[in-house]
């Protein structure tokens, strides 16, 4: 159970922080990266980094539009249309569409009303039967793209032998509010901290043994 938290209301408010505190860990690797190794084509769902990032954005924005009413974001949607991902062509522009959709996304969050989330509204019809979503289902959807693509970012990342942020829900805590997740278990002097743009796995800590004079097991 995450810590209780007056800035959340909900549980979907504090995982679309997280997912917005976790997309920037990815954003500031990126930067650091030569723009080749985000857009080579790796025969994941969307071929390249870049590509799947812009698919979550795009994900979000496909329904933060017609569902729940966000036109602001229309443009935005044009442009993150698949055909037109080749022309975004840096980080920058990543940063600028991520900053843009999370906060239509955080802001519809916290507009809604206790009696809202789960309020039906017709999203369309199959065989001429009408197809009815509600806010909850359609947010934790978009908590779902966003949990799953991101791992598939992190294996692609892995391919290059580049170590992914670490994005652990622990971190997120403590980064939100340091002063209050002082005294928890993963804050304690001596347990492993992931570096600035690192992750600590199973490698970087044999490497550190390494360099310490330790030797490996076999």
């Amino acid at each position: 159970m995450p810590f209780a938290d007056p800035e959340f209301r909900t549980d979907l408010e504090r995982m679309l922080a997280y997912h917005s505190w976790a997309r920037n860990k990815y954003l500031d690797l990126f930067e650091k990266l030569p723009w080749r190794v985000l857009t080579r084509k790796r025969g994941a769902t969307f071929e390249s980094i870049r590509n799947v990032h812009l698919h979550v954005m795009a994900a979000y924005a496909s329904w933060l539009v017609p569902f729940f009413g966000q036109k602001r974001l229309r443009p935005l949607l044009r442009r993150l249309d698949e055909k037109r991902w080749d022309r975004i062509r840096s980080v920058e522009q990543l940063r600028a569409i991520d900053r843009e959709v999370d906060s239509a996304a955080r802001a519809v969050a916290r507009r809604l009303g206790a009696d809202d989330f789960d309020r039906k509204k017709t999203v369309g019809r199959f065989h001429g039967v009408k197809m009815f979503a509600t806010p909850r289902e359609v947010l934790w959807h978009l908590v779902e793209e966003d949990f799953l693509h991101h791992g598939e970012i992190l294996c692609m990342l892995w391919q290059d032998d580049i170590e992914p942020p670490y994005t652990g829900v622990w971190w997120f805590e403590y980064d939100h509010d340091p002063e209050r997740h002082r005294d928890s278990w993963h804050a304690l002097p001596g347990f492993p901290r992931p570096s600035a743009g690192g992750y600590v796995s199973a490698k970087s800590r044999r490497t550190r043994s390494t360099s310490r004079g330790g030797k490996r097991k076999r």
